[in-house]
């Protein structure tokens, strides 16, 4: 079997892989293989946005990880859901869009991330962008992310909503806008009551292209190299058959904070102790890759209400649950166009705090744990998150087998402070909670309880429940120093033709969900990928154009596939 070759392979089809495979080959000029692990995005629980709460348990489309145990949290391991599926964790993730602040992007920039201060980025986020308010001097239009507030509100929301301008928050209809700080609704990725990602709004249509070919199903093993240069791929496929792919630009890995520095080091890549002690040859030693792991560690609170106004009464009876599917089958309205959250605030922690360092995530809903059904009595939930957290955690290999899930390391409140935030801010919300008019909805706080009123019991309390927020990154961190694993154009140090672009090169974690930086990250690296070759072809005085770059006519691409595949 004749072994295909393309410009450029590209592993994971998530965010991040499948918006920048739809880039690279947009003009036609590069062939593109796009491989994904898992299936195809096929699930309605996937388009429909309360569906996460199905996916997120969903080993169909989920790699259902977990942690090592964390000391911090009495030696609890902790369940991390990335997506395995086309669309990545952006096919079962929650749905909020937050860009961060300024400050995130310009701290990277003085971190020695050339170019990725705020106004660098600010064009790709507007990129991605279909925003409903239009195109702005903040916001794009057009893209292939829908960004929308939500449609159907509860009421419950708005009375949160007053509850923190009585305690003198400023209501904020953008959170993506001039400043972060504030009480609101989340924007939400959200198109005509459906998820919107980038596997929907960029992928699908690429994917007709006779010049780019996706692959699910597709596991790949290891990057291949010659002479330290990335030249392919090796995967295999679901009757067990290992294939190779050529790259003859450049291998993109894709495959997001757990999984590239996976990759990266059963390829070779990485801490040499480490790779020999699993009897893998060095191919580059780079000692940080799957080091500075972070996310966003989550506290919570449940508190039942007085009026039956929650999602709760409403999932509780079979009409109610027959009420809420039809109104999304015939208007894609209802609750089961919710998110993970529909309003929240960002806030700082102390008075002296230079800016938002807090954020909160209101739901008018509530559950026992997370993908469980919704408690049987009348509750919402407010969750709260420290926006920077100084732990960190790291990436190892279990073993060298590709099918081993790696080690995770999240060292959760390893920094003192981080306990001590997160203990400030499940009190702050509190307070919140107890502003008028919330006061008055709210019969009774059942997690974590009034009972639970001293520093000490709150701590034990967060250390026996805090879970993820789901936003692990920095595995593969961007930098200009020699300790970064890649350089801030993404390629990786000490090897040639290998990138990665995902949410792992992050140097620092960024305030609010990452799933938009992510895809920041991809828009950026399109432009520095397209624009080195571009100024490749025009150094060596020539077309940019080769055997491998001929665009086939769609019926003999679809002869070649059937040759390779």
């Amino acid at each position: 079997m004749r072994e295909p070759q393309y410009d450029f392979v590209v592993v994971g089809a998530g965010s991040a892989g499948a918006l920048l495979a739809s880039r690279l080959s947009a003009d036609g000029r590069y062939t593109v293989l796009l491989l994904e692990a898992g299936v195809k995005d096929r699930s309605p629980w996937i388009h429909i946005p309360l569906g996460y709460a199905k996916t997120i348990l969903d080993k169909r489309v989920n790699w259902a990880y977990h942690t090592e145990p964390e000391p911090e949290l009495y030696g609890r391991r902790v369940y991390w859901p990335r997506g395995k599926v086309l669309g990545g964790s952006a096919a079962i993730n929650g749905l909020i869009h937050i860009r961060g602040q300024r400050a995130d992007y310009d701290a990277w920039q003085a971190s020695g991330c050339t170019d990725w201060g705020w106004d660098d980025v600010l064009p790709y986020f507007r990129k991605v962008e279909d925003h409903y308010l239009g195109s702005s001097d903040l916001h794009g239009a057009g893209g292939p992310i829908a960004v929308q507030k939500p449609l159907d509100r509860s009421e419950l929301c708005e009375t949160f909503i007053d509850a923190g301008r009585t305690w003198n928050l400023n209501r904020n209809d953008d959170f993506n806008g001039l400043t972060q700080e504030g009480i609101g609704y989340y924007d939400l990725t959200v198109r005509n009551g459906r998820r919107s990602n980038s596997a929907i709004g960029a992928l699908r249509n690429a994917a007709r292209r006779p010049n780019l070919t996706v692959v699910t199903q597709a596991q790949v093993l290891k990057v291949l190299f010659s002479n330290q240069t990335a030249c392919g791929v090796e995967y295999v496929v679901p009757n067990g058959g290992k294939c190779t792919a050529t790259a003859q630009r450049e291998v993109v890995l894709c495959g997001g904070a757990i999984n590239s520095p996976q990759l990266l080091l059963l390829s070779g890549v990485g801490s040499g102790e480490q790779l020999r002690a699993h009897g893998i040859p060095v191919t580059a030693e780079i000692p940080q890759v799957g080091e500075n792991l972070q996310d966003h560690l989550l506290a919570r609170l449940v508190c039942r209400v007085r009026k039956p106004i929650t999602l709760n009464d409403e999932l509780a009876t079979l009409w109610g649950k027959t009420k809420i599917g039809l109104q999304y089958a015939f208007k894609r309205r209802g609750p089961l166009t919710y998110a993970a959250a529909q309003a929240g605030f960002f806030i700082r922690s102390t008075p002296d705090a230079i800016q938002p360092d807090t954020q909160g995530i209101f739901s008018p809903y509530s559950a026992p744990a997370l993908g469980q059904a919704t408690h049987g009595f009348s509750a919402f939930s407010l969750a709260v998150t420290q926006s920077w957290p100084l732990s960190r955690g790291k990436i190892t290999l279990r073993s060298a087998d590709p099918f081993s899930p790696p080690e995770i390391r999240a060292n959760y409140l390893s920094a003192s402070s981080d306990a001590q935030h997160l203990l400030r801010a499940l009190k702050l919300a509190r307070e919140l909670l107890s502003q008028s008019p919330m006061r008055e909805l709210v019969a009774d706080e059942h997690l974590p309880g009034r009972h639970l009123n001293t520093d000490s019991g709150l701590m034990d309390y967060i250390r026996q429940t805090a879970s993820t927020c789901f936003h692990p990154c920095g595995t593969c961190r961007m930098g200009n120093d020699e300790d970064a694993v890649v350089s801030p154009d993404l390629r990786v140090r000490g090897v040639n033709g290998l990138r990665v672009v995902d949410a792992s090169v992050m140097p620092r974690i960024t305030s609010g969900n990452i799933n938009a930086p992510v895809l920041m990250i991809a828009e950026r690296a399109a432009d520095l990928i397209l624009g080195h070759h571009q100024t490749l072809a025009v150094s060596k005085n020539r077309p940019d154009a080769s055997a491998a770059n001929v665009v086939l006519d769609p019926k003999s691409r679809r002869k070649e596939r059937n040759a390779n595949h």
